[in-house]
C-alpha cells in the first residue's frame, strides 16, 4: 500500500514508492536520452527524471498508470525533482489503492446520489421526469456519472466532481430561479444534470484523468447530446419541442463556438444555465486554487484568471 504522498515529500529525501505517472517526454541531447516524467498522488504533482533513458525505456512507460519508483529527491529550478534510479509499471503482485491517486469529492458516493434523486423528484413534467429516471435507474450509467470528473485540470477534477458540479449547479440555478420566475425550472435541473453527462465517455481514469480517443475526437458535447437522443426515442411519444429544448441547453452551455459549443444559448434558460455552469465552474477553480494557499495570504499567479488570488492574512483572528 502506498505510504508516502507528494505532499510530503521533501528535498533531501530518497522516495520509494506507488505514483500515478501522469506525463512522459523523451528528450534527446548529443546522442544521449532523458525521460522528463510527471508523477502524482491524490495529494499532488511532482516532476521527475530518468537520465540516460532508451527509447525501448520510454515505450514502456505511458501516462495513465501506476508505477513504482525510487531515487533521490532535489531541487531543480526551484522546484522538487526525483532522480529516479528504479521505475517499473506495477503488475498483479503490487498492492495499492487506486483512491490513493486521485483526489475525491468532498462528499460520498451514497450523498450524490441521494442527493441526485432529490433533485430529480423536483421535476414536474411527466416526460422529462421519465427522461431522468430512464437515464439514472440504470445502474452502470449511475455509477459512472457519480465517479466522474468534471474535468482534467481546472475545475471539480475529481473523483465524484461530475456529480458534484451538476448539482451544485441544480442547487444555484433553482434558488436563483426564484427570481427569475418566468424560467422554466424543469428545464433547468435538466439542464443542470444532463449539461456535461457526456463528460463520462470523454475522460477515463485508471491512475490519471485525461481524455479517451473518444473524447478528443468527438467531445462531451456531442456524446451527451447523441445519448439523451437515444433514450428520449425508448420514451414513447417524447414531444420533439420537449427534447429540442434539452437538446439546446446540453449542445449551448459552453456559451460560444470558440469555446466548443455548436450553437450560442438562444432560450431564457439556456442564457441562464451558460452562466450558472460559468459561475459553479470558476469558483470551483478558485477554490482549488485556496486549498493550494493554505486559505490564507497569496497564491501563486493564476493563468487561468490572469491574476493572484488574497485569501486573507496568514494569522487567523481570535473568537
Amino acid at each position: 500500500m502506498k505510504e508516502l504522498f507528494v505532499k510530503d515529500i521533501r528535498a533531501g529525501d530518497t522516495v520509494t514508492g506507488y505514483f500515478a505517472l501522469r506525463k512522459a517526454d523523451l528528450k534527446e541531447k548529443d546522442g544521449r536520452y532523458r525521460l522528463a516524467l510527471e508523477l502524482g498522488d491524490s495529494t499532488g504533482r511532482i516532476n521527475a527524471i530518468i537520465w540516460d533513458a532508451t527509447k525501448e525505456q520510454a515505450a514502456l512507460l505511458q501516462p495513465n498508470q501506476v508505477v513504482k519508483i525510487r531515487g533521490p529527491v532535489a531541487t531543480f529550478q526551484d522546484q522538487l525533482q526525483i532522480r529516479i534510479d528504479r521505475i517499473r509499471p506495477v503488475n498483479e503482485e503490487d498492492e495499492y489503492d487506486l483512491g490513493d491517486f486521485f483526489r475525491k469529492s468532498i462528499k460520498s458516493i451514497e450523498e450524490l446520489s441521494s442527493l441526485l434523486d432529490s433533485m430529480i423528484e423536483k421535476v414536474e413534467n411527466n416526460y422529462l421526469s421519465q427522461l431522468l429516471k430512464a437515464i439514472f435507474d440504470d445502474t452502470d450509467l449511475r455509477k459512472k456519472y457519480l465517479l466522474a470528473p468534471a474535468a482534467k485540470l481546472l475545475h471539480h477534477d475529481y473523483i465524484g466532481g461530475l456529480a458534484e458540479h451538476s448539482l451544485s449547479m441544480a442547487e444555484v440555478a433553482l434558488r436563483l430561479a426564484d427570481h427569475y420566475p418566468r424560467l422554466n425550472r424543469d428545464f433547468l435541473i435538466c439542464g443542470t444534470l444532463l449539461h456535461d453527462i457526456g463528460k463520462i465517455w470523454e475522460y477515463q481514469h485508471q491512475a490519471a484523468i485525461d481524455f479517451s480517443t473518444a473524447g478528443r475526437l468527438i467531445g462531451h458535447i456531442n456524446q451527451g447530446d447523441e445519448f439523451i437522443c437515444s433514450v428520449a426515442d425508448g420514451i414513447d411519444n417524447f414531444p420533439d419541442d420537449l427534447l429540442m429544448h434539452i437538446r439546446h441547453l446540453v449542445i449551448s452551455h459552453q456559451g460560444e463556438p470558440e469555446k466548443g459549443s455548436p450553437v450560442r444559448p438562444q432560450t431564457p434558460e439556456a442564457v441562464f444555465l451558460h452562466h450558472v455552469d460559468e459561475l459553479d465552474s470558476r469558483m470551483g477553480a478558485v477554490e482549488k486554487i485556496r486549498e493550494r494557499t493554505d486559505d490564507a495570504g497569496w497564491s501563486e499567479y493564476s493563468r487561468i484568471f490572469e491574476c493572484f488570488f488574497y485569501f486573507g492574512n496568514e494569522e487567523k483572528p481570535e473568537e
